[in-house]
Formats: C-alpha cells, sequence, structure tokens
C-alpha cells in the first residue's frame, strides 16, 4: 500500500513540475498624432506609454519571449504641394525601455512597427510586468495606433499547490513513522 501511495506520490511531483507555457496578450488602445517639426522651428513630437502586465496575472519572472506590434499610419499629407517634386519620407524611433536599439528601433511613417523583445525588453519586463515604449517622430508626421505586447510565459506552480504538496508529503511522512512504532 505504501508502495502505490510512494510511486502515486512520484508521479504527481512529475506532471507538477512539467513546464508549460501560457501567453499574455495586452492592447494598449491609442490614436496619437506625431509630428517631427516643420524645418526646425518646433521639436520633434514623442509620445511615451506603457505596457503593464502587473492587472493581467503577471507572474514576475516569468517572460520567456515576446514581440511588440505598433500600428503606424500615414496621416496622406506628404507637403508635396508645397515642395513640388520633393516629397518628404515620413518615419519614427520607437524606443523600448532605454534608448539602446535592444528591441526598438527605426519606422517609415506608413507601415506598423514589430519586433520581438530582446534581452534587456524581456529583463526589464521581469523585473517589474511594465514596459516602457515612447515612439519619435523624426521626419515628417504620421500617426501611431493601437500597440500589442505578446508574451510567453513559463507557468509558475501557485503557492496553494505547494503547500498542498508539502502537507501531502508530511502526511505521508506521519504514517510511516506510525507504521514503524
Amino acid at each position: 500500500m505504501i508502495k502505490k501511495i510512494g510511486f502515486a506520490l512520484a508521479g504527481t511531483i512529475i506532471l507538477a513540475s512539467t513546464a508549460t507555457a501560457g501567453v499574455i496578450t495586452h492592447t494598449v488602445v491609442q490614436n496619437e498624432y506625431l509630428n517631427a517639426g516643420v524645418l526646425g522651428l518646433r521639436g520633434p513630437d514623442s509620445h511615451g506609454y506603457q505596457h503593464d502586465l502587473t492587472d493581467n496575472f503577471f507572474t514576475l519572472g516569468s517572460a520567456l519571449s515576446g514581440s511588440l506590434k505598433i500600428n503606424v499610419y500615414d496621416d496622406n499629407n506628404d507637403w508635396g504641394w508645397f515642395f513640388g517634386w520633393f516629397q518628404f519620407s515620413e518615419g519614427g524611433l520607437v524606443t523600448v525601455g532605454d534608448f539602446d536599439f535592444d528591441t526598438g528601433g527605426l519606422t517609415s511613417g506608413t507601415s506598423d512597427f514589430s519586433s520581438a523583445l530582446e534581452i534587456n525588453a524581456l529583463a526589464a519586463l521581469n523585473a517589474d510586468g511594465i514596459l516602457d515604449v515612447t515612439v519619435t517622430s523624426t521626419r515628417g508626421d504620421f500617426w501611431v495606433g493601437n500597440s500589442v505586447l505578446e508574451v510567453i510565459t513559463s507557468d509558475v506552480p501557485e503557492p496553494g499547490t505547494l503547500a498542498l504538496l508539502g502537507l501531502g508529503l508530511v502526511g505521508l511522512g506521519a504514517a510511516r513513522r506510525r507504521q514503524k512504532a
């Protein structure tokens, strides 16, 4: 009987120790107009925001990988009417966390930004569950739309599950002691 209980306990421990991945998707809904300024008369616009996963049952330290997608679209004003044949190209700088090009990069004002989360962005996300993003217009003007962060996490056992497993082990130890006495 004790051997059967031991095998059942060993099977439970093996099943409890297997890691499965979960996916958390967080969307920041926004519609921000950014402009680089005209001929240096005005500085470039920036828009900063955060993806906060702490309200999505995110466990700190569990992010394995992820991706960030930002909808960027043109305002359909190309300044061609003012400068004749010369057309401005529009674009921006996406900064994730610190300015280190770890995950961020340059984007065209007419195409979406998409990037996998690199080591520094994952470290920042695992530290506090928050990912800071800033989009700055470097050329022309454009709109910044929704930002979608998708994070693949490792499932971490809940404290209640671990406590129940520990209580079961204590009970088995007590039962074995009684049997020997």
